[in-house]
């Protein structure tokens, strides 16, 4: 489906929520229902999907915004300048490497010249969580888009010594008593980091409407 539209970019937004609320919703379920041994395993199970959804929607719905703001055609001049720097990733990263004179020209031209040009912003592989979505990493993503993260910031512990260390931890086998996660625990970082996703789906949903991608 092609993102064209607000009601297009919002119909994307609320599918994804939807089924990851569904599946965290199960997760939760599953964790309340289980016995003895089985407790510890669903639990486990869900750190390891709570991060897999955090990283999943960020992902995915800061995607969808990107290619709602490149199908829009606006000139780079009407844009944030982040847009233009991910058109222009490749060329800058020659800039850097290059001692030539003949590049360095020809990319400071187009940056000139760029305001009229019609946008051709590239969506694939741009949106990167290399896999371990940290506060670094989300801070990252959020400039690529253009949005400002002052909302999270308070959350930037739970996101890297919370969820990702236990994340890490489980998938390094470690014991539940050893990390200190019991089913009370599971419940509060749960709340919290689906609270984040819900905030950055609003966020991106009404920076769509009030056109936060202008300049």
């Amino acid at each position: 489906m092609k993102i064209r539209t607000l009601n297009d970019l919002q119909d994307v937004i609320d599918a994804e929520m939807a089924w990851r609320k569904r599946e965290l919703s199960a997760v939760r379920s599953n964790i309340v229902e289980a016995r003895s041994f089985a407790k510890d395993t669903a639990i486990r199970a869900g750190i390891a999907l709570l991060y897999a959804h955090w990283e999943g929607a960020i992902k995915n719905i800061a995607t969808y915004y990107l290619e709602y703001v490149a199908m829009l055609g606006l000139p780079y001049g009407q844009l944030k300048p982040n847009f233009l720097a991910i058109t222009l990733k490749n060329d800058l990263k020659s800039f850097e490497l290059s001692n030539k004179t003949t590049i360095h020209t020809t990319v400071v031209a187009e940056i000139i010249q760029s305001d009229s040009v019609k946008s051709k912003i590239p969506i694939e592989g741009i949106v990167k969580t290399n896999y371990n979505l940290n506060s670094e990493i989300f801070i990252e993503i959020m400039a690529t888009i253009g949005l400002d993260c002052t909302d999270y910031e308070s959350s930037y512990k739970l996101i890297d010594t919370v969820l990702l260390e236990k994340r890490n931890k489980i998938a390094h086998g470690e014991r539940l008593e050893t990390i200190g996660m019991d089913e009370e625990r599971y419940f509060e970082i749960h709340e919290k980091v689906f609270t984040l996703i819900q905030l950055f789906a609003n966020q991106v949903a009404n920076a769509a409407i009030l056109k936060k991608y202008l300049r």
